[in-house]
């Protein structure tokens, strides 16, 4: 078990407050491990402070510290002021899609929203999905996505007090085969070499009193989401070498080295989002955000600070890097024989049911881990250069913004470089479709810089690193790129 090193912080609070000190603390930006609201639930055992608490005064504590943590930004986080809105923004995943209602003119948020992909019914992939829709599902996939979106929107308008008519445009991004699916397109060129999209990009269309803007794909595997992150993180405009790793179900990948482009997806499945794990959810309010363990036991942090309702990726990378410090996990990648038969026990939801991550959990998230620090070295290897050389490096995806430098390191996902180096950029697609929409002109931009598509499957050298990062001893990241 490691040291802890400990901090102490005032807690602002005057005779008006009616919050409990864990809502004030969270507040502040730091996440704590304890998700009772103020109910007892955790026996007041984790702080020196009983969780409780409704301070009317100032109040010092002492909290873990927690340096680590990657520093992010997103646009989802930003406040959302009531208004009018005029534009529509959507981030079309794999395993859930993300809605911002905007006022383009002025660039405030009025309304977001995140829900699930309805499409996971006939798959939780995106190569599941291809072989449904290469199987006579196309249609079907097709209006499951269209119909909620539809819904979707309607209830954002409704509960923004607007009609939906007053929606003149609407930018999408998503991955190649979701656009595919959206538009009912022939997803059979995507479904074998060489992989090669059978129609382009498609045009700006009309719908209802708006008008659809898609991003346009760079490969069958890096779709318009990840151009659209190109342009957030400003890869096009640096001469630094640069690296935005969308940490999604597709692991999307760009390497900018020297005015040229290199993109790759891991096909690093859904455990990052939660969606194959046997307790797994989204990153939604009450998701599991990060474990901590103490002799088996799991002290955990949830997003929002909610009661716990399932473990997202962001968590079960956390209890990943755990294991290995506990010594749960040996480094050559194999379970010790301390790791409880029956898993680890991460609590019970308030409907009753009880989370345990199980070593089939673990080995689902090591193959994730595996296909993201081989897709880097991999990207890197084709570049000429080595990963510990790249100069800034983004995660995209709401993972990113709960992950824990340490624990992305330990287990040889991100490169050891400075933590100045790495930032989380949150929802990178968002983020990009919002700078495209109030720069009106720029709704068809496509990457300008040449780029190069790296297939990992047929890739010898990602082979080789996707097996040496099963495991974690020191050598998986001591191999010199030329």
């Amino acid at each position: 078990r490691r040291n802890e090193d400990f901090m102490k912080i005032t807690v602002p609070a005057d005779a008006k407050n009616t919050q409990n000190i864990l809502t004030l603390i969270e507040e502040m930006g730091y996440k704590l491990p304890c998700n009772c609201q103020g109910k007892h639930l955790c026996s007041g055992k984790n702080y020196s402070f009983d969780c409780a608490m409704i301070p009317k005064e100032s109040v010092t504590v002492t909290l873990p510290e927690s340096g680590q943590a990657v520093r992010g930004i997103a646009l989802e986080n930003r406040p959302v002021l009531p208004g009018g809105a005029d534009t529509l923004l959507i981030d079309l995943g794999t395993t859930t899609v993300a809605l911002v209602l905007l006022d383009r003119k002025t660039g405030v948020l009025r309304q977001t929203h995140v829900f699930p992909n309805p499409q996971r019914i006939l798959g939780a992939d995106v190569i599941s999905r291809i072989q449904a829709s290469c199987a006579g599902q196309a249609k079907r996939l097709s209006e499951l996505i269209r119909t909620a979106l539809r819904e979707e929107t309607s209830l954002l308008c409704r509960k923004n007090r607007q009609s939906v008519d007053e929606i003149n445009s609407c930018l999408i991004g998503g991955n190649t085969t979701m656009i595919h699916l959206l538009m009912e397109y022939d997803c059979t060129p995507l479904a074998s070499s060489p992989f090669v999209p059978g129609v382009k990009p498609p045009d700006s269309f009309r719908y209802g009193s708006a008008t659809i803007h898609i991003l346009p794909w760079m490969s069958a595997f890096v779709g318009g989401d990840i151009t659209a992150g190109i342009i957030a993180c400003g890869l096009e405009t640096t001469d630094r070498t640069t690296l935005l790793i969308d940490l999604g179900t597709n692991g999307e990948m760009v390497l900018s080295h020297n005015r040229h482009l290199y993109t790759a997806a891991t096909a690093a499945g859904p455990a990052l989002e939660g969606a194959s794990l046997s307790c797994g959810c989204a990153a939604v309010p009450g998701a599991i955000s990060q474990v901590r363990l103490h002799r088996n036991r799991a002290a955990i942090t949830t997003i929002d600070n909610k009661l716990p309702s399932g473990l997202c990726g962001s968590g079960a990378f956390s209890l990943c890097a755990e294991l290995l410090r506990n010594a749960l996990l040996q480094t050559d990648g194999i379970l010790s024989d301390n790791f409880p038969a029956e898993g680890i026990s991460l609590g019970t939801t308030p409907q009753g049911r009880k989370l345990t991550f199980t070593a089939e959990d673990l080995r689902e998230l090591q193959l994730a881990i595996a296909a993201i620090g081989a897709g880097i070295d991999t990207l890197c290897f084709e570049a000429g250069i080595s990963p510990d050389t790249i100069e800034m490096l983004y995660v995209g995806g709401g993972f990113g913004l709960f992950l824990d430098i340490s624990d992305c390191i330990l287990l040889h996902m991100l490169p050891d470089i400075p933590t100045d180096r790495i930032q989380a950029r949150g929802n990178t697609c968002l983020q990009g479709l919002y700078e495209l929409s109030i720069n009106e002109g720029h709704h068809r931009h496509a990457v300008s810089l040449p780029y190069s598509t790296v297939n990992l499957a047929d890739n010898n050298c990602f082979k080789e690193r996707f097996i040496r990062h099963m495991t974690y001893s020191d050598d998986v990241i001591s191999t010199t790129y030329s």
